[in-house]
Formats: C-alpha cells, sequence, structure tokens
C-alpha cells in the first residue's frame, strides 16, 4: 500500500521564520540606539589586504555566501554543534543581540571580515540560524543564494515558496525569496530565506538565513 504523504504546515514555518527575521531587521533599522557594526580587520602597516571600504560588490556578496555556507548552510540541522564550534570566539553583547535576536535569548557572533559587516544570530531553543550583512552586492546575493538553495540533495526536492517585495522607509525596497527542501512521504524540512535591500543607505542590505524542521 502506498505510503500516505506526511502532512506539514510549510506555510507556518515560513510564516514563523519570515517573522522573526523582519521583526529583527525592524527592531535593528528602527532603534534610535542602533548597536556598531561589527568591526572587521585592520589592514597591515604595509597596507596590504583590502579594506571593507574597497571591497567591491562582488567581493561582498562572496564573502556573505561563504559565512552562510559555513555556518548556518553547514550546520542546518546541527545547530548545537555550530554554536560548539563558535563558543571560543567573542560575541556580541546582549544589549546589541538584541536587535538581532529580537529581544529572544540567544547568541550573536560578529564575523571579521576584509569585505564587510557581518554578524551570524541564533536563537536559542529553535533550529534557525541566520547572517546579516551591512553591505552586499544584492544582485550576485540573489544569485548564489538561488544556486545553494535549488541544489537540495536526493531525494529532498527544492520548491520555490516566497517571492515578495516590501517598503520601508529606512531600507527601501525590501526583496525577500525562500526555496523549501522537503523529500517525498518525509516530515523533514528545510527552509532557505534571503531579504535583500539594494538602498544604499539601508541599515541592511542582507539577510539569510535556513530554519530546519526535523
Amino acid at each position: 500500500m502506498m505510503k500516505k504523504h506526511a502532512v506539514f504546515p510549510a506555510r507556518a514555518l515560513l510564516a514563523a521564520t519570515a517573522a522573526v527575521l523582519a521583526l529583527s531587521a525592524q527592531a535593528y533599522a528602527q532603534s534610535p540606539a542602533k548597536p556598531a557594526a561589527p568591526t572587521t580587520p585592520t589592514p597591515n602597516a604595509a597596507g596590504s589586504g583590502p579594506s571593507a571600504g574597497a571591497s567591491t560588490p562582488v567581493q561582498q556578496a562572496e564573502a556573505f555566501a561563504n559565512i552562510f555556507a559555513t555556518t548556518c548552510a553547514k550546520y542546518a540541522s546541527s545547530l548545537g554543534a555550530l554554536r560548539t564550534k563558535l563558543a571560543p570566539l567573542p560575541t556580541m553583547p546582549a544589549d546589541k543581540a538584541a536587535y538581532f535576536l529580537q529581544g529572544q535569548p540567544g547568541k550573536v557572533w560578529p564575523v571579521p571580515d576584509p569585505h564587510g559587516s557581518f554578524v551570524v544570530a541564533i536563537p536559542d531553543g529553535q533550529n534557525l540560524c541566520a547572517v546579516y550583512a551591512r553591505r552586499v552586492g544584492v544582485p550576485q546575493s540573489v544569485a548564489w543564494f538561488k544556486k545553494l538553495a535549488n541544489e537540495a540533495p536526493a531525494p529532498m526536492v527544492a520548491r520555490q515558496v516566497q517571492d515578495s517585495k516590501s517598503a520601508s522607509p529606512l531600507n527601501g525596497t525590501a526583496h525577500t525569496i525562500a526555496y523549501e527542501w522537503a523529500a517525498p512521504d518525509a516530515t523533514k524540512r528545510v527552509l532557505y530565506s534571503l531579504t535583500t535591500s539594494e538602498s544604499p543607505t539601508a541599515d541592511l542590505q542582507g539577510l539569510a538565513s535556513v530554519t530546519y524542521a526535523p
């Protein structure tokens, strides 16, 4: 007898993830006392090595992609292992981390990178991991995200579940795309989401996340 396809509230998962990320970004953008940008390494005395200000949109997008791929995406189903890996690194102070966690308990790690300012945020008690980017090349970021999100490992299948835009007076037009990975006759789901803003004055131009539902 054919096994009945498992019912899973994919829309509920998507809505919950989007709500957490939207509130985090909104709180960060609208606060009159924004946390300082994560610091980046200082070029050496000889002047070698790129600085964040000199980085191109392509370099920013590549850094964004690499950080997301080696943290949230790699450890989507084992965030405990990622927390352990990141534990020795400095975390953002609780008052500043709250902007990225929307007041929820959790940890936020600034990620020093010569091409921009990035943070990794992991709320406690949730299978959610997010990477925030202050400045990124938006077309390049969308391109790498779509490539990653469309390459679901067998037997899982990728499908796009969101493509929407919203306006914000502080961040301009925000574009969100999301993909779900799911296997036939299984309850396990993985949701990838990317929100970007091309406004040069946006407080945050990139926010990539992954949510795992076993």
